[in-house]
């Protein structure tokens, strides 16, 4: 996966993803009981927010995993293992800005004519 289609689609799906959590808790319905304990209700906008947040959820994972398996083709271990780290403690949408912004071009495919 090049790396304009994995950032593009991350970036993308982050900022989708921010805005359906937002709406959602937005929507979300809290109801209070006379002892004190707290319930969240559903309205169907907050139901379609939490799946819209969960489908940009899997594009995300999948545009990362596609990022780190083109840098691990191109040999880009110090980009993979920063794009990693940043990942796995919640960092993840720095590791992807910073791979868009100054990360590893793809290398250019060249083809050959077959000799006749």
């Amino acid at each position: 996966m090049s790396k304009q289609v994995s950032t593009r689609w991350y970036i993308g799906a982050w900022i989708v993803w921010a805005i359906s959590v937002v709406a959602f808790f937005m929507t979300a319905q809290i109801h209070t009981s006379s002892a004190g304990a707290s319930a969240v209700g559903t309205s169907p906008v907050s139901v379609l927010a939490w799946i819209v947040a969960r489908v940009c959820s899997i594009v995300m994972l999948v545009m990362w995993i596609g990022a780190l398996v083109r840098l691990g083709q191109l040999g880009r271990w110090g980009w993979f293992a920063g794009v990693l780290v940043l990942q796995l403690i919640a960092l993840g949408i720095i590791g992807m800005i910073a791979y868009a912004a100054a990360g590893p071009e793809d290398a250019g495919v060249v083809t050959r004519p077959y000799p006749t």
